[in-house]
């Protein structure tokens, strides 16, 4: 059985959101799934490495804005000692 976070979503209406509700899941049953095409799992794991270039990408602007409020000490203006 893959991981939750793993699982393919099974219809259109899916938005990519881990987590919502879903009986199967829930009580250790997954749904009977048609066999993986080449071309849909090349899909998917194009998908994987988009979300994770956006991670990346995220996790890079936001190590830019923290060194860049560390440098203009905004802890000050704001009445805080650190």
């Amino acid at each position: 059985m893959l991981p939750h976070a793993l699982v393919v979503p099974v219809g259109a209406e899916d938005d990519g959101v881990v987590g919502e509700d879903n009986e199967d899941q829930e009580h250790g049953a997954e749904p009977a799934r048609p066999p993986l095409t080449v071309a849909r799992a090349r899909e998917m794991t194009a998908g994987l490495r988009e979300a994770m270039d956006n991670v990346r990408r995220s996790v890079a602007v936001l190590a830019a804005r923290v060194r860049a409020a560390h440098a203009a000490r905004v802890w000050l203006p704001l009445g805080h000692g650190s």
